[in-house]
């Protein structure tokens, strides 16, 4: 009966839902948005395009595929790609708030909705977050 109830316990807890939010509640605001665009424009566009569309090898940042890459997963593993890897020629010369800044603007440009809380640059906090392609 104990190694049952136990059983029962641990299945609970692992059907549980680990994420506190989704990109569709709202997790960054307009005005870090507004931020992220500028510093998207400075430091992305170059290779991604002034409008998210990709150029060359570097893709689009715009619907399609682009969000069904990410979606189920916590939104921390595209920050930690966007902080590890770019720019290409400098990744670690731009800091995590702006990063956080422009996947800010990514969201925006993507019809996330924003919300009243700007979106963290802490992994920590941002793991908390769930990438959803589609809304629930």
């Amino acid at each position: 009966m104990k190694i049952l109830l136990m059983s029962i316990i641990a299945y609970s807890l692992l059907s549980l839902n680990v994420y506190s939010k989704n990109v569709w509640e709202g997790v960054y605001t307009d005005a870090q948005a507004i931020k992220g665009k500028q510093s998207y424009l400075e430091y992305c566009s170059e290779c991604h395009g002034s409008e998210l569309e990709g150029i060359a090898e570097a893709p689009s940042l715009r619907q399609g595929a682009f969000i069904y890459n990410w979606d189920g997963l916590p939104i921390n593993i595209l920050f930690q790609r966007i902080r590890e890897t770019m720019p290409m020629d400098d990744p670690r010369g731009v800091s995590r708030k702006l990063k956080a800044d422009i996947l800010a603007y990514i969201m925006k440009e993507n019809n996330f909705p924003s919300g009243n809380i700007p979106l963290p640059y802490q992994n920590s906090r941002l793991k908390s977050i769930q990438w959803n392609a589609l809304s629930k």
